[in-house]
């Protein structure tokens, strides 16, 4: 259900790609392709498609990112976010999901608009409210794909859509089972160049 209602603003994402007027893109002389070396801010809110078997609600969240662009199509950024979800089992309780990540990212392009591929590993810890189930930390790894799109000199509007897998441990989720939640993200950023 989730899917159908997500599937037409994955839709209109991609449409915004290709209709970006050149006027809200970075000057040349400033865009991406004038950086050799940045440090990148991004603030972003999520929302977090829990998957079925995690008995979570879907829910929004936020979240920070910091990245190292060490030349224009590599970069390794750092991401941490948080959310609380209710249970969708038993009404009143609830789990706090905090998710950091070290990913690599993939710019496909120097240009004002800059779609990527990103892949990382981490962390996601689940604090859960429940007294019989208390919390556990499990290694993630995440990909995903998104977009840039710059609004200025080195503002930019970022996009972009993850998948997260883990083994759950028995405290909160299932020992041994295979969970999956997907985080579509939406945020400003900023571009520091060091060079």
């Amino acid at each position: 259900m989730l899917l159908k209602r997500l599937l037409p603003a994955v839709f209109a994402l991609v449409a915004v790609l290709f209709t970006v007027p050149e006027t809200l893109a970075a000057p040349s002389r400033y865009g991406a392709r004038a950086f050799r070396e940045a440090y990148e801010l991004n603030a972003y809110l999520t929302f977090t498609d829990f998957g079925s078997r995690m008995e979570l609600d879907d829910e929004g969240g936020a979240g920070f990112r910091f990245g190292y662009l060490y030349n224009p199509h590599h970069e390794i950024e750092f991401l941490y976010n948080s959310v609380t979800a209710d249970d969708s089992i038993f009404p009143g309780e609830s789990a706090d999901v905090d998710h950091l990540q070290v990913a690599y990212v993939l710019n496909f392009t120097e240009k004002r608009v800059v779609p990527y591929l990103t892949a990382g590993v981490g962390m996601v810890h689940t604090d859960d409210s429940s007294p019989f189930l208390g919390s556990e930390t499990n290694p993630v790894l995440g990909v995903g794909a998104g977009v840039r799109f710059f609004l200025g000199r080195v503002a930019y509007a970022r996009f972009e859509l993850r998948g997260n897998f883990f083994d759950g441990d028995g405290d909160v989720f299932a020992n041994g089972e295979d969970f999956v939640f997907h985080e579509f993200a939406f945020g400003v950023g900023w571009r520091i160049p060091t060079r």
